[in-house]
């Protein structure tokens, strides 16, 4: 091992310029992984519990809405690994009988063959065969919300009819889009309402206003608050009194006829004699986002998230005109964000890196000989991702900073004796062909102890392996490529570097002697 180390050290200090030459064309050419390799917030996790969202037509009674339920809970039980469920219809701040929601909770993962993620991708084929009704299921969220889709982004305008039209628009084009699959809708601007259509010829007739109409329909069937009431003199507390009908008076067209109003002359008049009702459609739910009409949408894609949001941003820019944006929301926003707090967490890694060796090895420019290790250790984190599948996440990316320091220890082991050999009176090619041999056995036993210390996590053993085996392999990827380039890479590097600037030293030392 030594002796053939020996040799390609010296091939590698022979042709100095062709050795950085091979290494500059890898890191470029490390562009493919880059872009090819996955991107997403955070990995899949197995936690052993998901919720499936349930959807019916506006203007569902509850009694409809359990019927779908029922076909929910159905499914859900084919699977054996399916422990249990609970079911809730009307959850949320609107109360929705048309909405429900079921929490599911599967047997602990060492009971069953077959992950989480395995099972919610079968669910939600099955699921879409459900008629007259949307579910979908997905994780529990991460990031805030009520929803746990991965892909959540929001269309907005100022119109909400517009916003509607668009809405529809995007999710026809996405839902096509490969590896997008079905998106889920929050858009709700089709509920079956009455809308009073007054007769004024008769209002006028019957000794009425528009208001006095206006004002009944209003009190009977939302009410109005018309005193205020104190509990106890002096505790300063003061409730609103509200007039209204009982609840449940006023539920169909019908029951119109039960309103009557006194005209002028003290005349009873039915309400449905100087009225009339016409059936259409409006908005449930009025969805805003940033202080504009908004709908809201929800995916699981089959191909990593950042991927699924640029074929979002793609179809945005063909459909949505000037006026209207669609913004990320959930992990889609957030993995927005980690990508840039990385990038500055990496600069200032690097920077702090310099500073530390600057002020060790007393020099501006070794440090720079040191960190030649960093992109060769980056190049084979995003390499070993790209074989394993694995996504760049916010684990992964965490082990690419890691081994910003861990690498760095393997060129400062090589660049520290060969320093030490030249205070001794050594020529540069001599100290490293003595030094780096030396510093090999070293350099090799600590990448193999982090190495081997992450095999584990890397092959996904354990709890936690969706979270560590990201990481872990990153780190055991950069440190492979690393220590075998850094052997080589890093005394080539040292020669010229230092060459030249001996070579400058003597040349500017001549004319003063």
């Amino acid at each position: 091992m030594d002796s053939i180390y020996r040799h390609l050290l010296g091939k590698a200090l022979k042709h100095r310029w062709k050795v950085v030459a091979l290494t500059i064309v890898t890191v470029v050419s490390s562009s493919y992984f880059f872009a090819n390799v996955g991107k997403t917030f955070v990995p899949e996790e197995d936690e052993g519990r998901f919720l499936v969202n349930l959807r019916t037509p506006l203007g569902s009674s509850i009694n409809y809405t359990d019927s779908r339920l029922r076909m929910v809970e159905a499914i859900l039980f084919q699977h054996k690994e399916i422990v249990t469920e609970f079911a809730l219809i009307g959850l949320g701040n609107a109360g929705q009988v048309n909405q429900a929601m079921v929490v599911v909770r599967m047997a602990p993962r060492g009971e069953r063959s077959i992950r989480q993620q395995d099972v919610i991708s079968v669910l939600r084929k099955e699921l879409a065969d459900i008629p007259g009704a949307r579910a979908f299921a997905a994780p529990y969220p991460m990031v805030g919300g009520q929803r746990g889709e991965p892909l959540q982004f929001v269309v907005s305008g100022p119109n909400l009819e517009e916003v509607g039209r668009l809405s529809l628009q995007m999710q026809q084009k996405i839902s096509a889009e490969p590896g997008i699959g079905r998106m889920d809708l929050d858009l709700q601007l089709n509920l079956p309402q009455l809308a009073l259509d007054p007769d004024r010829t008769r209002i006028a007739a019957a000794g009425l206003t528009t208001q006095d109409v206006a004002l009944a329909l209003n009190m009977l069937s939302g009410g109005i608050d018309i005193a205020k009431y104190n509990d106890e003199p002096g505790d300063g507390q003061r409730y609103d009194i509200r007039l209204k009908a009982k609840d449940g008076e006023f539920r169909q067209q019908s029951d119109l006829s039960k309103i009557y109003l006194r005209s002028r002359d003290g005349n009873m008049v039915r309400l449905d004699t100087v009225t009339g009702v016409k059936q259409t459609l409006g908005a449930a739910v009025i969805g805003r986002f940033d202080l504009q009409y908004a709908a809201t949408f929800y995916g699981s894609p089959t191909i990593p998230l950042g991927d699924a949001v640029e074929k979002v941003k793609a179809a945005a820019s063909d459909i949505l005109p000037l006026g209207y944006s669609v913004k990320m929301i959930g992990q889609a926003e957030e993995f927005g964000k980690t990508m840039d707090y990385m990038i500055f967490a990496f600069s200032l890694a690097l920077v702090l890196l310099y500073m530390v060796l600057a002020s060790q090895f007393n020099s501006f420019i070794q440090p720079f000989i040191i960190m030649v290790a960093q992109p060769l250790a980056i190049i084979g984190g995003v390499m070993a991702l790209w074989l394993t599948g694995h996504t760049l996440n916010i684990y992964s990316m965490i082990g690419l900073v890691l081994l910003i320091g861990l690498v760095a220890k393997n060129s400062i082991l090589l660049v520290d004796l060969t320093n030490q050999r030249r205070e001794i009176g050594e020529g540069i090619d001599e100290a490293l062909k003595n030094a780096c041999p030396i510093r090999m056995r070293p350099v090799l036993m600590t990448s193999l102890t982090v190495i081997l210390a992450l095999l584990p996590a890397a092959l996904g053993l354990g709890a936690g392996a969706e979270t560590n085996g990201p990481l872990a392999v990153a780190v055991i990827g950069g440190m492979i490529t690393s220590t075998l380039l850094t052997l080589v890479v890093v005394p080539a590097v040292y020669s010229l570097t230092e060459g030249a600037l001996a070579r400058w030293q003597i040349r500017h030392s001549l004319p003063d002697q």
